[in-house]
């Protein structure tokens, strides 16, 4: 599989993780040692000195070719040194310039300042110093093309499923942190997921249902899945202008292959695949979605329903007497 021209930096404890670009063409040299290196576990700190940075320690010995640059947020670059990829979520206090081979993807920026100011406070500030392990690994872009057969396209969304899993995906994550949503808030887009995923999981299970009755074809399965999920309004697109960035790329890549079932049981495994992804990313929104507001909305009872009642009734009867003087 291809690399994709970026890596991932994850932190277990917190389970934080964000990507950077690497500079190939500006930074050869170290990018080649980098990727050489991985996947990569080490550990990482917080520096002393040069404000808010962290670093990671490797084995990469440095002597080459070096694209200096000054120090801004988002920018990783090796310390040959010190042998350590470093990173800048923030402030810097010094002004030398630094051999970039890196730049973090600016909607990840959220996360790499909070990690940095999670490393600061377990590294530095506390008496008992805390031992973080940061992993650092290629990311991989397979070649999934949009025309491809159902059992294609079935394997690869399964790929999907096996990856979301059991670990929180990083398009959630980010939704949280730097997503869509009007005013700078998350809760519209996460209350529009936690629905849209529920219902279009439900479609795709009334279509299974469908296809089992023996006087619906093939060809008509085919013609009402399209449909309900990308005819009038496509599910798929608009879940992904909500911040699930595969899901338009998997939908369209399953409505492409329903025209190469040649059986309704072909038919049946192609869309319980993706039913399956579908249902467990809604159960993800599912289980990140700010339920504990509801403590806002509690339920009236009887009681406090009826003194209600008295008391507008009071204050009414208050009013007519006052605009009758």
């Amino acid at each position: 599989m291809p690399h994709s021209g970026e890596i991932r930096f994850q932190i277990p404890g917190p389970d934080l993780s964000f990507r950077a670009k690497l500079l190939t063409d500006e930074n050869p040299d170290v990018v080649q040692q980098v990727l050489a290196q991985l996947p990569l576990q080490s550990l990482v700190g917080h520096v002393v000195v040069s404000g808010q940075v962290i670093w990671i320690p490797t084995r990469i010995v440095h002597i080459g070719h070096s694209h200096m640059v000054q120090r801004h947020p988002g920018a990783v670059y090796f310390d040959a040194p010190r042998q350590t990829i470093c990173l800048i979520y923030g402030r810097t206090t010094e002004s030398g310039e630094v051999n970039k081979f890196g730049e973090v993807i600016g909607s990840d920026l959220p996360i790499l300042q909070k990690l940095g100011e999670f490393v600061y406070e377990q590294t530095i500030t506390h008496p008992h110093r805390n031992i973080l392990e940061m992993n650092v690994d290629r990311i991989i872009t397979p070649v999934t093309k949009l025309e491809c057969n159902w059992r294609e396209a079935k394997e690869v969304i399964e790929e999907e499923i096996d990856r979301v899993w059991l670990k929180e995906p990083e398009d959630i994550q980010k939704i949280r942190w730097s997503g869509p949503g009007t005013g700078d808030q998350s809760f519209s887009v996460l209350d529009h997921l936690e629905a849209y995923l529920m219902l279009i999981g439900a479609d795709m299970y009334s279509l299974l249902k469908i296809s089992q009755h023996e006087n619906v074809e093939l060809l008509t399965l085919e013609h009402i899945s399209r449909e309900f999920l990308a005819g009038t309004f496509n599910v798929f697109e608009f879940i992904t202008d909500l911040g699930l960035t595969k899901m338009d790329h998997l939908g369209q890549m399953y409505l492409n292959a329903l025209k190469t079932l040649t059986t309704k049981e072909e038919y049946v495994e192609l869309t319980g695949a993706m039913m399956t992804y579908v249902s467990r990313m809604h159960r993800w929104i599912h289980h990140i979605f700010p339920w504990d507001m509801g403590v806002d909305f509690l339920h009236h009872k009887p009681g406090e329903v009826l003194s209600l009642a008295k008391e507008a009734a009071a204050a009414s009867f208050m009013t007519t007497v006052q605009s009758r003087h």
